[in-house]
């Protein structure tokens, strides 16, 4: 059993909206910036909390006006990404997500606690789910 995760990576599209989506909007650090081993040209973004501590990374490779196709969702790939959120929280986030227009595409209950489901700039599908551990450093 998978207990926990280092990091999540994704593909996206343009880096300025990434950089504007997760640390602008969502309130993520912008640990690390780095280039892509194999691909010098492609920025290679780390998020997390303001230590960098593993299980709160997420990084993204922006390749935008590099030629690679638009990605199709497909057997085995990760559905959604979910951060957690202070409980009680969703209100705030469902009026930051309408002033910055970005739609809600789904809410129910993840994980027992309430979410709120929306994409990215790349359609990447993002939920807020509500837990009780209290607010990032």
């Amino acid at each position: 059993m998978i207990r926990s995760l280092h990091h999540a990576t994704a593909t996206v599209s343009g880096a300025q909206a990434d950089l504007d989506f997760y640390v602008g909007l969502l309130g993520l650090r912008l640990v690390k910036k780095t280039v892509n081993f194999d691909n010098h040209h492609v920025f290679h973004f780390y998020y997390g909390d303001e230590r960098g501590t593993p299980g709160t990374i997420m990084t993204t490779f922006p390749y935008a006006d590099m030629g690679v196709r638009v990605g199709r969702k497909g057997s085995g790939q990760i559905t959604a990404t979910g951060f957690s959120v202070p409980a009680g929280s969703l209100g705030v986030w469902r009026a930051r997500l309408a002033e910055h227009r970005v739609a809600v595409t789904g809410e129910g209950t993840r994980f027992g606690g309430p979410f709120l489901g929306f994409d990215d700039p790349s359609s990447l599908a993002i939920e807020l789910i509500e837990s009780g551990a209290g607010a990032p450093d």
